[in-house]
């Protein structure tokens, strides 16, 4: 294999890795927006906002969202509806 040199891409950088994963998580649905929560302890937490049009179709998959996406990424989440 041969060395590339050089910055790595913005596109490969692991936060944008890590949000492409979260899109192809809840894909039917749109993300509306995010906070990362910073608690007390120093621990962070991401609240990820979704439309509320697709709130019927989702909500009974949120926990399982936010169980494969902590595996995957080893980052806590919560999702809630606008």
């Amino acid at each position: 294999s041969s060395k590339t040199t050089g910055p790595i891409p913005r596109s490969r950088t692991l936060t944008k890795v890590q949000d492409a994963i979260l899109d192809d998580l809840v894909y039917p649905t749109e993300i509306a927006g995010k906070r990362t929560r910073c608690k007390v302890d120093g621990s962070k937490e991401l609240k990820v906002i979704l439309e509320s049009k697709d709130q019927a179709n989702v909500e009974g998959r949120l926990d399982v969202f936010a169980g494969v996406y902590t595996k995957l990424t080893n980052k806590a989440i919560s999702f809630d509806f606008q």
